[in-house]
């Protein structure tokens, strides 16, 4: 599992630096008292971390460890300030067991028990304490004290304890809240959603997750991943099959050996054979195919992308003459192999004009893939919502993804590798 980035933890703990100190001066009227004799060597550790000399203020915090008629508060603050002066030290492993320690008394005053139950959070999620962490954590959402990154910090911690329900209820939590505030989506928290609903059993949810997380992160590996489940679906169609290879295809870094050798076939088999040879020469640009791997493909290919190149002209008139679309919609999947994406557009627009298709969803299957390799996105998810099945519906994700990568300035994608 991806872990959680943390990225924010030591200059959390650093924040919180003074958090201790306040409470020493001056107390609020309804806070415990310490025992003076703490308080008095309190106080000293306090003077000593004021001018970081953690070695005199560790002294005198043992000095009140030493006082026998200690109160459970005397406990909680003599924990708060061992806690302190490790982490002035950055010694963060030493810090834990006093914070959680001081997390877990029951003389918490009610104005510390937030900044004291993040501190142990923290540090027992750095130290992998997650039965720790879930209490904490949860204690903090009680309070409503955690945002959307705490949330995906407790929802790693639950996962850890492999308490799966509440794993995917706390990162869902962190998932709504960044969306609330306008914010992506932490993508931890949403591969520990995506793995909480697959350990469930929950393979509906998990793959509307795998959607969410395609589009949050725009990487290739998610996409990928999400192409290959689509491809593996029980009755997935061969047009649907070739359609996704070719989405697979514009996303760079997204394609495997075997996918340009898969899609490279279907292309040479359907008789687009510039196609076959485009991808092939693509993945062994890539370091993913040789030559010798396609075998006997690579050279059919080859020989007909040269015959194909000669008769393109002739193709191209007699669709222009068609009096149906149905040699326009050739002509346009014919362009997609040579990478001429305007072509595509206009030839696949004659032939929807036209009519006459003998599949009628490949005019706007075939259009909107063009409009989406333009970067016209916005025109390409309202042109794929006439066609159907589980090409349409991941294209459309991925022009969804990259509008809102780009905003209101849509921008062609780079080219495939």
């Amino acid at each position: 599992m991806k872990s959680i980035v943390r990225a924010a933890f030591v200059a959390g703990l650093l924040s919180s630096a003074t958090f201790a100190l306040a409470p020493v001066a001056a107390s609020a009227a309804d806070t415990p008292k310490l025992t003076r004799e703490v308080q008095n060597d309190l106080a000293g550790a306090q003077k000593a971390m004021q001018s970081n000399d953690y070695a005199t203020a560790l002294s005198n915090v043992q000095k009140a460890q030493g006082v026998s008629d200690r109160t459970p508060y005397d406990d909680y603050m003599i924990n708060t300030f061992l806690a302190e002066i490790y982490i002035g030290q950055k010694d963060y492993a030493n810090a834990t067991a006093p914070m959680e320690a001081a997390a877990d008394s029951p003389a918490i005053p009610d104005d510390q028990k937030k900044q004291t139950y993040f501190n142990a959070f923290q540090l027992a999620m750095n130290a992998k304490h997650y039965q720790k962490a879930t209490t904490y954590g949860a204690n903090l959402a009680a309070i409503n004290a955690l945002d959307a990154n705490g949330y995906a910090m407790l929802a790693e911690a639950y996962y850890e304890t492999q308490d799966f329900p509440h794993a995917e209820q706390y990162a869902q939590k962190s998932v709504d809240m960044a969306k609330a505030a306008g914010q992506t989506p932490n993508q931890g928290a949403l591969v520990i959603i995506f793995n909480s609903q697959v350990k469930q059993h929950n393979n509906g949810a998990a793959t509307q997750t795998m959607e969410d997380m395609a589009v949050a992160s725009n990487d290739a590996a998610d996409w990928s991943q999400l192409i290959d489940q689509a491809l593996g679906g029980k009755n997935v169609r061969d047009e649907d099959a070739f359609y996704l290879l070719r989405l697979k295809m514009l996303i760079p870094g997204a394609m495997t050996g075997e996918d340009y050798t898969v899609l490279a076939s279907a292309a040479d088999s359907r008789g687009y054979a510039t196609e076959a040879y485009n991808v092939l020469q693509k993945g062994i640009a890539a370091g993913k195919t040789t030559a010798a791997k396609a075998g006997p493909l690579y050279g059919h290919a080859k020989s007909g992308a040269a015959m194909d190149q000669q008769q393109l002209p002739q193709i191209a008139a007699a669709a222009a003459k068609s009096k149906t679309g149905q040699q326009d919609i050739k002509l346009a999947e014919d362009y997609w192999g040579y990478g001429r994406y305007a072509d595509v557009e206009a030839a696949a627009r004659r032939a929807i004009s036209k009519g006459g298709l003998k599949t009628p969803t490949e005019g706007p299957m075939v259009l909107g893939m063009a409009l989406v390799a333009e970067g016209k996105y916005d025109e390409a998810i309202q042109t794929l919502s006439q066609s159907s099945g589980a090409a349409a519906h991941l294209w459309t994700l991925y022009a969804k993804a990259q509008l809102k990568k780009s905003g209101s300035t849509a921008q062609a994608p780079a080219p495939a590798h």
